[in-house]
């Protein structure tokens, strides 16, 4: 979804376009398939506006972002990007997804002379200096969204009554992109919160590219019959989603699990488990630091996906509180006890209602809960550092 270039959106490049466009101007939603890179695993959306008459054959871009503006990791951490809508002729748009090998389709768009016209108009005006940055928003702003937007600006589309049989949520519509790429799934489903767990209605599943384009083939003309008038493959790169697997960060976690809980039992078995452990701190303070940045990113940041996240309730931010006080709390097997309660409530209210657990952390969520049980039922271990 993302495209680091800059375009032509200087006011001398809007002053060449006239007013309005010609009878046989044609508007048509351009689609790339996903990439190889984490930032076009989304694939990416744009508009292509032609006009003979006129001689012109441009590309409007809003996936466009400036990485030299200062403090660019910062703002982006902080959920405070800005992008812009950038405009380049649609030979280069078409050379630079031929160089990354992904795939174009463009869908003409059913428009009406009088719904042309109006959203001719909207695109000069979105192009103005003042008007082409906007605050990005993985799902409520970006490169897709803002051209179902302007298509409802100018009631353009019937929107479809549903496009799925049953209901999905964000989280899952998401993960059917990234389930490829085992370490940038698990961090999306620690990261989001439970505003990713509600179902997504047709309109707003237009925040991902490809389902965008499902949503137009399944829409209607504000005037009659089908939104897409025509569907053509402009750049033929074949892209597959790849299936589902268990891949080898869910053996990473299945292992260290598998280890953590045969350890534990031969302790057990050997009455050699005389508390907690310095292993045990190392858990906490995993455990911890990744609870602290889950609650940064929910109450220090912008992010609104990040918000009401129940992984905080394994990942406590307080475990780096027990990890580093380790020696001096005697509080610490009582503590223990307490998080094994909250891990096992967590673990089952997720069948039920809460956010569910990454897949891949669920054995080792598991396993943790257990092993505190047992080890807060015994005194403390002074001798731990």
């Amino acid at each position: 979804m993302l495209v680091i270039s800059l375009g032509l959106t200087s006011q001398r490049a809007t002053a060449q376009f006239a007013d309005s466009l010609s009878s046989q101007a044609r508007i048509s939603v351009l689609t790339a398939n996903p990439g190889q890179e984490v930032y076009s695993l989304w694939g990416h959306s744009a508009l292509r506006v032609s006009d003979p008459v006129q001689g012109f054959d441009a590309v409007f871009n809003w996936g466009t972002f400036d990485v030299t503006q200062p403090y660019f990791v910062p703002r982006f951490a902080f959920g405070a990007m800005e992008y812009e809508l950038s405009l380049e002729p649609m030979t280069r748009f078409m050379r630079g997804y031929a160089a990354q090998e992904r795939g174009v389709i463009e869908q003409e768009i059913a428009l009406s002379d009088q719904a042309k016209q109006a959203l001719w108009a909207l695109l000069l005006e979105n192009l103005k200096p003042d008007n082409r940055a906007y605050a990005y928003d993985f799902v409520r702003d970006n490169c897709s969204t803002r051209i179902l937007d302007l298509l409802i600006a100018v009631e353009a589309i019937a929107l479809p009554e549903s496009l799925l049989e049953g209901q999905q949520t964000y989280r899952q519509v998401i993960d059917g992109y990234v389930h490829q790429v085992a370490w940038l799934d698990l961090g999306i489903d620690l990261a989001f919160g439970h505003p990713m767990d509600r179902s997504v209605a047709p309109e707003d599943r237009a925040f991902l590219p490809l389902d965008l384009m499902r949503t137009l083939e399944a829409s209607a003309s504000s005037e009659s019959g089908p939104l897409v008038r025509d569907e053509r493959i402009v750049l033929d790169y074949s892209w597959y989603p790849a299936p589902p697997r268990f891949d080898r960060v869910q053996w990473l976690f299945w292992i260290v699990s598998i280890l953590i809980l045969v350890f534990t039992a031969r302790s057990i078995r050997s009455n050699s488990l005389n508390g907690p452990e310095p292993i045990d701190r190392v858990f906490l303070f995993v455990l911890g630091i990744m609870g602290f940045i889950l609650l940064l990113m929910w109450l220090a940041t912008l992010h609104w996906v990040t918000g009401w996240n129940a992984d905080l309730l394994w990942a406590l931010p307080t475990h780096l509180i027990a990890a580093i006080w380790w020696k001096r709390a005697s509080w610490l097997t009582t503590y223990l006890r307490a998080c094994s309660l909250l891990m096992a409530v967590t673990l089952v209210a997720q069948l039920v209602w809460l956010q569910s657990i990454p897949p891949a952390m669920t054995p080792l969520v598991a396993v943790l809960a257990w092993r505190f049980w047992v080890i807060g039922r015994q005194p403390v271990c002074r001798g731990a550092s």
